[in-house]
């Protein structure tokens, strides 16, 4: 939720670089942790390549403002990807505080998981659609505080729907 702000700041000062150091360090400390999965890491790697390339290109500011993108898409892919190799990242979720769900359960949790591919998806592309345009205020104000509302608002709707849903199929 910083990232926005303090990237805004940076690049407001003339601080490029600066900026990208760390994203690029904090990226690095994630790779070393032993519960990162592989497709994490391939995720980690693509993003710290596209930094670099973009510092070698004089390109900082442009990936500084596509790095919420890259968030979006990671998102969307291990949202998707848990699609079509179940179980659902919803389902592991509820799996974890529930136990194990009967088979409404994991209808619902499925459910859950494609409206938020469909929520990363729009969030992706408003996202791009701000750093095409290049207005920082902008940009801003939709990755720093608009985008966190919209994803709080969908977590309550959700919780408020998953509390009909269980009363009548009793899961």
């Amino acid at each position: 939720m910083v990232y926005p702000f303090w990237v805004y700041f940076a690049v407001s000062k003339g601080w490029f670089l600066g900026a990208m150091v760390p994203i690029m360090l904090g990226l690095a400390l994630k790779w070393r942790q032993s519960t990162t999965t592989l497709p994490q890491r391939r995720f980690l790697l693509l993003t710290l390549l596209v930094f670099f390339a973009a510092a070698m290109l004089n390109q900082v500011d442009q990936a500084l403002l596509f790095y919420p993108v890259w968030v979006n898409v990671g998102m969307l892919w291990l949202f998707a990807s848990s699609l079509w190799f179940p179980p659902t990242v919803v389902e592991r979720i509820a799996t974890l505080m529930e136990g194990p769900l009967p088979e409404s359960g994991r209808r619902y949790t499925r459910h859950v998981t494609q409206v938020w591919c469909v929520f990363f998806i729009g969030n992706g592309t408003m996202a791009a659609w701000l750093a095409w345009l290049g207005n920082w205020q902008w940009w801003t104000w939709y990755n720093g505080a608009i985008s966190y509302f919209l994803m709080g608002t969908l977590m309550g709707v959700e919780f408020l729907v998953r509390q009909r849903v269980r009363r009548n199929a009793h899961f």
